[in-house]
């Protein structure tokens, strides 16, 4: 059966869909890298459960025909290509198969952004009309900063993130406990004074790109080196995880050793077929 969403803007409370609740919430990690070539093959892309994706980059493909068309909702963090472009090969895959479009969340401007520039009848076709236009595989929802989304039991909500497009992290609990995938960032002080007061958090996915000598790629690019994350993260309670994402193809080590030299909380490298349970 369909979830129906109903449309929030910033000015209203939260989006809030009430459902049955799940005792616990388990997570496969397809994707993590940031880019190829390197110790992680796969881009970025998480499994919740088994009908929840967040991002949409290459680690898409490692799931078989049945997990692809078990998919019913894709939480997007940003538009840059190696997060989204498992989803143009998803609703290709999954068409005929299913009776109920797959929903996308994400803000309105990315939105527009993969409408204008990859679901464009030049890039790809726009599925969100095909098989017909009252009846696309592909189905849009605006999902405004700050708002939360229920389904099942399991709670997701966006915060905004420093980024060079419009970007978001995604704060993912159940009653019990959770988990924040930060997607790319870069320094964003104001999403870790929320977080550090969170007793639920238990895990942190974070983005951290580059290596300190490259200080002023990440600037520009907007991504975390350590310098830059670990100023970030001082004041987080010293019982959180973090496990570091989007490390760049060959400096994987390097960032790592970098890290974990100057901090006082426990950071390791996320890999392709971690799970969790929260």
């Amino acid at each position: 059966m369909l979830l129906k969403f109903t449309f929030n803007t910033p000015i209203f409370p939260p989006i809030i869909i009430k459902t049955r609740e799940v005792i616990s919430v388990k997570l496969q990690v397809l994707g993590c890298a940031g880019g190829i070539g390197g110790l992680e093959k796969f881009t970025t892309c998480f499994l919740l459960d088994h009908d929840i994706l967040i991002d949409a980059g290459s680690g898409l493909t490692k799931l078989s025909m049945d997990q692809l068309c078990a998919i019913d909702h894709i939480f997007i963090s940003h538009s840059h290509l190696d997060h989204v472009f498992g989803l143009a090969l998803l609703v290709d895959s999954v068409l005929g198969k299913r009776t109920t479009p797959i929903t996308v969340h994400a803000s309105e401007e990315v939105i527009a952004t993969l409408n204008t520039h990859l679901f464009n009848w030049k890039i790809w076709p726009d599925f969100s009309v095909i098989p017909s236009p009252s009846n696309g595989i592909l189905r849009w929802e605006i999902m405004p900063k700050m708002s939360t989304i229920e389904i099942t039991g399991r709670f997701i909500q966006s915060h905004p993130v420093n980024h060079t497009v419009d970007a978001v992290g995604y704060w993912v609990h159940n009653h019990e406990s959770g988990f924040l995938f930060t997607g790319d960032l870069s320094v964003t002080p104001e999403l870790w004074a929320h977080f550090s007061k969170e007793k639920r958090l238990k895990q942190v996915f974070i983005d951290c790109s580059f290596p300190n000598s490259e200080i002023d790629i990440a600037f520009a690019s907007k991504h975390y080196c350590p310098q830059t994350l670990l100023e970030d993260v001082r004041a987080m309670p010293l019982a959180t995880k973090f496990a570091v994402t989007h490390l760049k193809p060959g400096q994987e080590n390097l960032i790592m050793e970098q890290i974990q030299a100057n901090s006082t909380h426990q950071f390791t490298a996320l890999y392709s077929g971690a799970h969790f349970d929260f």
